[in-house]
């Protein structure tokens, strides 16, 4: 349960209790901090192992101070308090100014009934899984995975729900190829940048402005790019030019919001992506899903987080199947023959101890029926 804090004076005061509260935070371990409005009072909670906790209670009269803080640290109007907002700090611990380089905030604000509610998302310097070993996949899904980034052009779409660790396989992948293959160009655009890599030029997409994703991929495929790491394929159009970048000599790294591999190239062919064209760039997708490291029984029995996934190859089978424009269970049915899917990974950690069949439940939910799975 958090802690309750009595009071703390407009101005100074209040800027002291956001250092104090982001600084405990990040020292957590969390990844996001919510500061959001109640009747009575105003709830801070922060989210550690993609669990969400309660952390402090504040007064409900700081509630706007507070709110109107974190907004001067992002550069955001505080004046507007009817439309939502976001922006993003360098952040610097007073207490430790000396010894961190300090840590990017994304902040975003949204008007609710009871008032304005920020979310704080933590980007660290440096990641905790660096590397393609450090995930917590099989060693033939790293193995499948370092052979993909080989490849002189293609797409290979990560996928799976905000929160699964897709970036993090993404940064892997590209630290990966920086180390094996420098001579190689390297570049991303993304929304935000989460982490700073070496020889790798980066780009901060602003989706709201005029720097989006489809005018960026567009003016990028002209200045020699070989790699280029998308952030997200979110449209059509999106789609569309990162299909055809990777069919025109580079190698595309993206995320989808997808459930499993067949769900992922389904979403391509809605897209409006012809069939051939996905056959022909589609090399690899990753689906992936987090659980929680077990530890020890009891309340606390949790300490970091292990990737748990299925990499399906587009094999001649599966492109003879694309082109005929398939359901996600048939397409299922046809990866199912490449080995074991999301459930069966995650079952398989349960058995070994990384983690139980609680958090298997938690995070994937109940197996679907075997001829929704692809195994009737």
């Amino acid at each position: 349960m958090g802690r309750k804090t009595q009071s703390a004076d407009t101005g100074s005061g209040v800027v002291d209790l956001i250092d104090g509260l982001l600084a405990r935070g990040l020292e957590a371990g969390a990844s996001d901090l919510h500061f959001e409005p109640l009747d009575d009072r105003m709830i801070v909670r922060i989210r550690v192992d993609g669990r969400l906790r309660d952390f402090e209670e504040l007064p409900i009269g700081l509630a706007d101070n507070v709110i109107a803080r974190l907004k001067v640290l992002a550069g955001l109007l505080t004046y507007r308090v009817d439309v939502p907002q976001e922006g993003g700090v360098r952040w610097v611990d007073p207490g430790n100014a000396d010894e961190t380089p300090g840590t990017d905030l994304r902040i975003a604000t949204f008007p609710t009934i009871r008032g304005e509610r920020a979310i704080v998302r933590v980007f660290r310097a440096r990641s905790p899984v660096e590397t393609l070993d450090q995930l917590g996949l099989t060693d033939d899904q790293v193995a499948a995975l370092r052979q993909a980034t080989l490849l002189p052009c293609g797409l290979i779409p990560v996928t799976g729900p905000a929160g699964s660790g897709k970036t993090t396989t993404l940064y892997a992948m590209v630290r990966h190829i920086v180390r094996t293959t420098p001579e190689r160009s390297v570049v991303t655009l993304e929304d935000p940048v989460e982490q700073r890599i070496d020889r790798v030029a980066q780009i901060q997409i602003n989706p709201y402005g005029e720097l989006t994703y489809e005018r960026c991929l567009r003016s990028l495929l002209r200045q020699d790019p070989q790699i280029i790491l998308l952030g997200e394929i979110r449209d059509a159009r999106t789609a569309a030019i990162a299909v055809e970048a990777s069919l025109t000599g580079h190698l595309i790294l993206t995320t989808m919001h997808s459930g499993d591999p067949a769900e992922a190239i389904v979403r391509l062919l809605e897209m409006g992506v012809p069939a051939y064209q996905v056959v022909s760039s589609v090399s690899v997708v990753c689906s992936q899903r987090l659980l929680r490291r077990r530890i020890a029984a009891g309340e606390s029995a949790y300490a970091g987080r292990v990737a748990c996934a299925q990499i399906a190859r587009i094999d001649e089978g599966l492109r003879e199947l694309i082109l005929t424009h398939p359901s996600a269970s048939r397409l299922r049915q046809a990866i199912a023959r490449q080995g074991s899917d999301l459930y069966a990974r995650a079952f398989a950690l349960a058995e070994q101890g990384v983690t139980d069949m609680e958090e298997v439940h938690r995070v994937l939910g109940d197996p679907p029926a075997p001829e929704q799975a692809g195994q009737a």
